[in-house]
């Protein structure tokens, strides 16, 4: 009985492990190619894996990007919760998720166009992301930290959250294709300042 616990335990580390190396496989051919420009067979080359055995952990090239979302989603929720048990500022909040967010992005350069499709809003922005897959909700996050510091009397309330919140999005947008000779998180901590400035209260 051990043994045979033992042996379906390895067996399961093994699972886990190809798995895993298909994921990382995945995020490096997704950030040279883009989503759409990577196809399944280029992800197993990179995994060095038998194009088969894809189909025995995924069942598409869209089922391994939601996992790599669902990845992502879960580090920005423990950043998240850890940051406003240390913390009730939400200046101090919206500081570190954005840059914790830049630092995600800057890892897995194909979430940039998704942040762009949330940006734009599902209706028009259908044709840049795979069928059925909705964008990370990283900017909703920011939009509700804005209200909770406008609620508190941190941010100024004569502009709205929700155009306060626009601004995050053209600052990604911005930095990605900047010319300046700096790396994506200086640019978004150098434009972070100033938003931050901008829409706070003395």
């Amino acid at each position: 009985m051990v043994a045979e616990q033992e042996k379906m335990g390895r067996r399961e580390q093994k699972k886990l492990k190809a798995r895993n190396e298909i994921l990382d496989a995945a995020v490096s051919q997704f950030t040279q190619k883009g989503f759409l420009e990577t196809s399944i067979a280029d992800i197993m080359k990179e995994a060095d894996m038998g194009l088969g055995t894809f189909y025995n952990y995924f069942s598409s090239k869209e089922d391994v990007l939601l996992k790599l979302l669902n990845r992502s989603a879960e580090s920005f929720g423990q950043r998240m919760t850890a940051i406003m048990q240390e913390t009730s500022s939400n200046r101090e909040i919206l500081h570190e998720m954005v840059m914790f967010t830049a630092r995600l992005v800057a890892e897995n350069r194909y979430l940039l166009p998704l942040l762009f499709t949330e940006a734009m809003g599902h209706s028009r922005s259908k044709g840049s992301r795979p069928e059925g897959m909705d964008p990370p909700k990283f900017m909703g996050a920011f939009l509700n930290i804005i209200r909770n510091g406008q609620e508190k009397g941190e941010f100024r309330q004569d502009v709205s959250a929700e155009i306060i919140s626009e601004l995050f999005h053209s600052m990604f947008q911005g930095a990605a294709y900047s010319r300046v000779d700096i790396s994506f998180e200086e640019n978004i901590e150098m434009k972070l300042k100033l938003l931050i400035a901008g829409i706070s209260k003395d």
